[in-house]
């Protein structure tokens, strides 16, 4: 059941663990319905799992759960945002190189310009001059 309330907030009705609960949100009404159901079911193999009745215990020990869960989906979060640090700065540096390779290969000057394998490129010129003179 969905009320709405003279702001942006609705008043929605939720059963977990067998209790109905009336929730007042901003969000989604499919969307507080799907947290409830996740929390339900997180107690409900908590319960299971521990064979206590107590709706309280069975209450902490699922949200112990739900925020072991949540640190260690930010730890990895954290980790990624490394991760994608490190290979952004590793390729805006290769983009650097190359960039500093295509100018100094367009300047005209062999001694500075290098190929892929390190070796000095030979102007276009002077290739030219060399397979001349070998006919």
């Amino acid at each position: 059941m969905e009320i709405k309330d003279e702001g942006r907030k609705t008043l929605i009705e939720v059963e977990i663990f067998n209790q109905t609960f009336t929730v007042t949100s901003e969000d989604d009404e499919r969307y507080v319905r799907e947290l409830a159901s996740y929390v339900d079911q997180r107690m409900r193999q908590i319960g299971g799992a521990t064979k206590t009745v107590i709706p309280l215990r069975v209450a902490i020990m699922a949200a112990l759960s739900v925020a072991d869960e949540y640190y260690k989906v930010c730890k990895r979060e954290a980790e990624m945002r490394q991760e994608i640090a490190h290979f952004s700065a590793t390729l805006l540096e290769r983009i650097e190189q190359s960039e500093k390779l295509g100018e100094i290969a367009t300047s005209g000057n062999p001694a500075s310009a290098f190929t892929a394998d390190g070796s000095t490129a030979t102007p276009e010129s002077e290739t030219k001059k060399e397979a001349l003179s070998l006919s």
